[in-house]
């Protein structure tokens, strides 16, 4: 059987990213028909994916040698909501994010890439080229997923939570939401060596939550502050349910199972027992809210992932108590051997 031939024309003119987007661009290029080049090269990929994806809530592309400060630039317009903050840890740093934002009535998103991330998108013979792609495919896909939930849970995003117990899950399980969704939705632009760079990442981060959590509750008799403490939990168990995101995302979209893309990791979850009843519904509930996505009717949908989280809160050893007033009691407490 022969490949299909494909109508750029007819996908150019199916795309839903209109010819006007705003497109910006700065840093250092050798010649202004370099960084046009750029443009042109990302606007077109734009259109295609367009096609794919409904971007018709894509309010512009900012590409930039400065990252950070072109995040810090981007005007968000949520009441209360502050800049956002790239992906830095122990275990990597993140150069693109959809960015949402409030136009109006309209929840929006404007993407944001690091230009050292996307220049080889210009070049097909270069080594990073795939990564370009898949990397813009993957924010397209936020983009699209930004829009779908905007519609299926009017209000809620943007909306200020002021209980801590339900702010603190609710953001631990959006952020889950988010790369899953996005891995799942561009794993067919993946990159061959994408799974094995996720998995050399979650291996250590697994065999380590327990020991950072406990380093972290240690410090708290030095300090004494509970938001301090609360954060670092947050941010050890968040970001390993997040990295996680990007790896079962993206081999559910290709319909792969973990034991052939990442045997390792695979393994390191047989031999953590304590953890492999939270990974099994950790996944299940994430296949299932994608399933269903087209039948939410409110926040609840994130009810069961919130569950979770706070089990794994108890399991890192912290509990967030209520109290008559309305308030809460954080307790923090030595995890067994597990």
């Amino acid at each position: 059987m022969g490949i299909p031939e494909i109508d750029v024309d007819e996908i150019l003119r199916n795309s839903t990213v209109r010819d006007d987007l705003p497109l910006h661009v700065t840093g250092n290029f050798h010649s202004r028909e370099a960084a046009q080049e750029l443009l042109n090269s990302v606007m077109g990929f734009a259109k295609i994916f367009g096609s794919v994806f409904d971007l018709s809530a894509l309010e512009g592309i900012t590409i930039a040698d400065d990252y950070v400060g072109a995040l810090n630039r981007i005007e968000r317009a949520y009441p209360g909501m502050g800049g956002p903050s790239p992906t830095r840890d122990q275990f990597g740093a993140g150069h693109a994010m959809a960015v949402p934002v409030l136009r109006g009535q309209a929840h929006m998103s404007h993407v944001v890439l690091n230009s050292e991330l996307i220049r080889p998108i210009v070049d097909r013979e270069s080594q990073s080229y795939g990564l370009a792609v898949h990397s813009l495919c993957h924010e397209f896909a936020h983009v699209y997923d930004h829009m779908r939930r905007s519609k299926a849970l009017p209000g809620l995003y943007g909306t200020p939570m002021t209980d801590l117990r339900e702010a603190t899950l609710m953001q631990l399980a959006m952020g889950a939401w988010d790369e899953y969704a996005a891995s799942r939705l561009s794993a067919p632009w993946g990159t061959p060596d994408y799974c094995a760079g996720y998995e050399q990442t979650l291996v250590p981060m697994l065999e380590t939550i327990l020991s950072r959590s406990e380093a972290a509750k240690k410090e708290f008799a030095n300090h004494r502050s509970v938001e301090r403490t609360m954060a670092e939990l947050q941010e050890i168990l968040g970001t390993f349910f997040v990295r996680a995101s990007y790896l079962t995302g993206h081999i559910d979209g290709l319909g792969r199972p973990l034991e052939e893309s990442a045997p390792a990791l695979a393994t390191a979850l047989e031999q953590t027992s304590w953890f492999n009843s939270i990974w099994k519904r950790y996944n299940s509930l994430l296949r299932e809210m994608f399933d269903k996505i087209q039948n939410w009717e409110g926040p609840e949908v994130y009810r069961p992932l919130k569950d979770l989280f706070e089990e794994m809160f108890l399991r890192a050893g912290m509990r967030i108590v209520a109290l008559p007033d309305g308030g809460y009691y954080v307790q923090f407490m030595k995890t067994a051997s597990l």
